[in-house]
């Protein structure tokens, strides 16, 4: 087994059973600022009504409309330009229109642009061999590994077959070396292999090429003609930009990065892409084998759906859909549970598009006045701008309200005049009231942020309650040295506010709601969104009254049960594991975690898990816990 699978295995452990603070093998720094204020050389793309550019308002608000009622899907945002206009566009409550957020592996796709910019201006070439470039960085047996003939055009394709993979990225700081001196699943070139290291390197090879970063090289050539001014791309421990992951983009910045491929590299007149570059990026330069995606440019997935179709994309749902022959772009933003393109919400997406007919789409319709308002109308909904509703017609959360749907299934949910009298006792037995969790391995932060941005959590040790000043309620969560006031929004209000997760500020949105469960137990649910990223926390609180410690019914009760949820969660780490391990595992290795997982190893592991990302804990309440709550 090779020294990073045994680094996840120990990281895994340290999680499971709820190691908190600094488990990674990679050194920890704060990156991450707060999004900035609009900078007014941004620019916008402009707007114009579907009609005009022969697109019926009627399709855009079926596929507004549909992605809102998928059971499985979280989108947070989309936009719909096309011949140059954005048609379409809405956010998902509570996601707001005008916020960057996390791209993952969508941002590979820049990385492949600054490659085209580098050999354009004759300082890299496709057949030029990494190891020559990076030859500081290569360890005493890099020459005698398969790895010595990997090339740049390998990196671009994902075909250098080297083992060093993601995983790399919590096994320690030395990146560049581990990954020089790993062995190869196979020769490169013969074979495709989904490689986030391989954009990492791409982007060593661009600083060691210009000294600059990745970033630095890409602004007065990339971002600054498109007017795209706030973004923000993370560094390895080596000062050096993530390349493969790590960037937050406003969805109209992606937008104009879709736009610019479809012009052929052209802004405004201004060739800033070689169109050369952009022609062999978007056609198939190798086969990946996956049903769902069979073919990749250089770095860029190839559409099959129609005619000179190509898309950028990220993990769980971030997505810039590329149509040349309707001249459109449909980008998404998202907290789905989907690896590529598997998802509901994409194939969504890619069958309204399929349906578009070519010809009917070159020609301005006539406007159609009544099906633009409901358009609008339905965009207002989605995202929150309309007055929120008074209650919840049958249970759960309002179904359109943050965009992940949850099963409204519990007969038992009171009324909405009852859950306002629940709001009231409990709000006043719980305030000033402080709990001691009997596991304090959990933390606010989700997991998959946690190991994206190696910031990982302090676990809450207690949490309190207690009313504020302007009638509101709030949770206080005491993790490690910090304490996160969480503002409570009740009856669809959606409250924000923001984190400092280690000195990285994080836009949250909270929806809270008083209820009762199944066994009339009252309830106090709490969802937490994280505006930028595609994740989002539920912290569920269970008050039996039972446990009060007397028959007054002011007291607080002595004990409450608390359960957590992320999402996503465990139906993305298990199959992830799965491909780190059982597919990759040679050898003696091999053989007993395939043993393991052929005698239903990983359905224990899958159980883990759940328990690690949907934990039931028990808090008691602390005495004189009023004197010491914030």
């Amino acid at each position: 087994m090779q020294k990073t699978d045994i680094y996840v295995a120990q990281m895994l452990a340290d999680l499971v059973g709820r190691k908190t603070g600094e488990i990674s093998k990679v050194d920890y720094s704060p990156q991450k600022p707060e999004f900035p204020a609009f900078d007014e050389q941004e620019t916008s793309i402009p707007r114009s009504t579907p009609e005009s550019c022969a697109i019926s308002s009627k399709w855009i608000t079926r596929l507004f409309r549909d992605l809102a009622q998928i059971q499985d899907s979280s989108v947070h945002r989309i936009m719909i330009v096309k011949d140059g206009f954005v048609i379409g566009e809405t956010s998902y409550a509570p996601y707001t229109n005008d916020c960057w957020h996390v791209s993952h592996s969508l941002c590979k796709s820049i990385t492949g642009m600054a490659v085209g910019l580098l050999i354009d201006e004759g300082k890299l070439s496709l057949e030029e061999k990494v190891l020559d470039i990076l030859r500081d960085d290569r360890g005493p047996i890099a020459r005698m590994l398969p790895a010595n003939a990997i090339t740049v055009r390998h990196l671009l394709t994902m075909s250098s077959g080297v083992k060093y993979n993601e995983a790399g990225a919590v096994a320690g700081n030395k990146w560049l070396r581990d990954y020089l001196n790993a062995g190869s699943n196979f020769a490169p070139g013969s074979s495709f292999e989904y490689n986030s290291m391989n954009s990492y390197v791409l982007s060593a090879i661009i600083s060691r090429k210009t000294g600059e970063t990745l970033t630095e090289y890409l602004r007065p050539r990339l971002f600054e003609p498109l007017g795209i001014r706030r973004f923000f791309w993370e560094e390895s421990p080596e000062h050096v930009v993530k390349g493969g992951w790590g960037m937050f983009l406003r969805i109209e910045d992606m937008a104009k990065l879709g736009m610019l491929y479809l012009q052929n590299g052209k802004w405004q007149g201004r060739q800033i892409i070689p169109e050369e570059w952009v022609r062999e990026s978007t056609q198939t330069q190798i086969r990946t084998g996956m049903d769902h995606c069979a073919a990749y440019g250089y770095h860029l997935w190839i559409l099959e759906d129609r005619p000179g179709a190509f898309y950028y994309n990220g993990m769980l749902g971030q997505n810039v859909f590329c149509y040349p022959d309707l001249n459109m772009v449909i980008c998404t933003q998202a907290g789905n549970a989907e690896v590529f393109q598997k998802g509901e919400m994409s194939n969504c997406i890619r069958k309204a598009v399929r349906g578009l007919d070519t010809e009917t789409a070159s020609s301005p319709l006539p406007e159609d006045l009544p099906a633009l308002n409901e358009l609008k109308m339905l965009c207002r909904r989605l995202s929150g701008r309309t007055a929120p509703s008074p209650g919840i017609a049958s249970g759960g959360w309002p179904h359109e309200i943050h965009g992940r749907k949850q099963r409204n299934t519990d007969a038992h949910v009171p009324s909405v005049r009852r859950r306002e009298m629940l709001r009231r006792l409990w709000s006043t037995r719980l305030d000033g009231t402080r709990y001691e969790l009997d596991i304090q391995g959990e933390g606010i932060f989700p997991l998959i942020m946690q190991v994206f941005h190696n910031n990982f959590t302090d676990g809450i040790r207690s949490i309190g309650f207690r009313k504020t000043g302007n009638g509101g309620f709030c949770m206080d969560l005491y993790e490690g040295e910090q304490v996160y006031t969480i503002p409570c929004g009740f009856h669809g209000t959606i409250i924000r506010s923001r984190i400092d997760m280690h000195g990285e500020i994080y836009d949250i949105a909270v929806q809270s709601e008083f209820t009762t469960d199944e066994y009339g137990r009252a309830v106090l649910k709490n969802l937490i969104c994280f505006d930028e990223e595609a994740a989002s926390r539920e912290i569920n609180i269970y008050l039996d009254e039972r446990s009060a410690g007397s028959a007054d019914e002011h007291d607080a009760p002595e004990k409450i049960e608390v359960r957590m949820d992320e999402h996503p969660g465990s139906e993305m780490i298990v199959p992830t594991l799965q491909m780190i391990t059982t597919d990759k595992a040679t050898g003696l290795d091999g053989f007993f975690i395939k043993l393991f997982s052929s005698h239903g190893g990983m359905d224990i592991v899958r159980m883990v898990c759940n328990a690690t990302i949907r934990p039931s804990l028990c808090g008691t309440l602390m005495k004189n816990a009023k004197e010491e709550t914030v």
